[in-house]
Parts: C-alpha cells; structure tokens; sequence
C-alpha cells in the first residue's frame, strides 16, 4: 500500500521538516487528515491538499490556486518586500533589451485594450498643464476647451511646434 509523509503541524502552519513532525500515512488517511485539519482551522492550503490528495485537482488547478490564494491579502513586512524584489527582478531582465516590433504591437494592442475600459484615470485630473499662457490643471477643461483629445494635448506638449503647450 502507497503510504505518504505528512506533516504532523503543516510547514504552511510553521511545521518543520524535521523526523518527529512527520507521520507515514495512507493516502486516503492523508487526504482525512487534511479534511478535518481544514475543518478546524479553515486554512485554504488544507482544503487545496485534501482535493489534490482525493484526486479532485490536477497539477495545473493546483499551481493556479496557490498562486491565486498567495496573493490574496495585503502585502506588509516580508510580502512587501518580495513583492517589491520581485518587481526589481523583473525591469533587470529586460535591461538594455529592445523589443521586436511584433512585441511591441502586441504591447500596444494590450495596453490600449486595458485602458479602454478604464474610467477612472487619476493622472489626468492632477496634471499641470500650461497652454497659450494660460494654467490648467487635468486635461478635461484643456479637451473641452479646445476640442482635442488627451492624446492630442500629451503629443503636442512633447513638440517643439507647439511651443506654447508645455507639462508643467
């Protein structure tokens, strides 16, 4: 009979690797232990193990669901700093890289379809704009006023023709 070795108090729990905090049990008994374990504690990495040990999920729902389960809740102390570790790591691979213009569109085509469904832009009311001499705050009075779009205005404060329209 195909026995398993479960942690006596689970590592997610702060259970250790060590010998007498491990247990040999069938795997149905493993699948039982993580039920009630679930049922007193209410911890999700208990239910996750007990569907995965009755057969319930496959490896890929298993990955799916830690990943999604692992980032719920507020990120503080070392979560914070994994998180902001993570982000780092991440901007270093693609460090002095260029993208290939089939990225680029596929970047584009994503960014334009995230933002389409976006209302709320909190940017575009606290921007600072100079237009004609004259200051605006956001780009809503700018849009109304001389019928051009937000992209219209960030365009022409990056050219040098129209000098007169500047970010401040």
């Amino acid at each position: 009979m195909k026995t398993h070795k479960h942690h006596i108090i689970p590592r997610h729990a702060g259970g250790t690797d060590d010998p007498s905090n491990l247990v040999e049990l069938t795997i149905l008994d493993h699948a039982i232990h993580h039920k009630v374990l679930y049922g007193l504690w209410g911890r999700w990495q208990d239910n996750l193990a007990w569907l995965s040990l009755k057969g319930q999920l496959d490896g890929d729902e298993i990955r799916r669901i830690k990943t999604s389960e692992a980032n719920k809740g507020p990120r503080t102390g070392r979560r914070l700093e994994a998180t902001l570790e993570n982000g780092k790591k991440g901007s270093q691979v693609w460090k002095g890289q260029k993208h290939t213009e089939e990225s680029k569109l596929s970047i584009s085509k994503s960014n334009k379809e995230y933002w389409s469904h976006q209302k709320e832009r909190p940017w575009q009311y606290v921007a600072k704009f100079m237009i004609e001499g004259v200051s605006y705050t956001g780009t809503k009075p700018i849009e109304d006023k001389y019928g051009v779009t937000r992209q219209t205005i960030y365009n022409r404060c990056k050219n040098d023709r129209w000098a007169d329209w500047m970010r401040e």
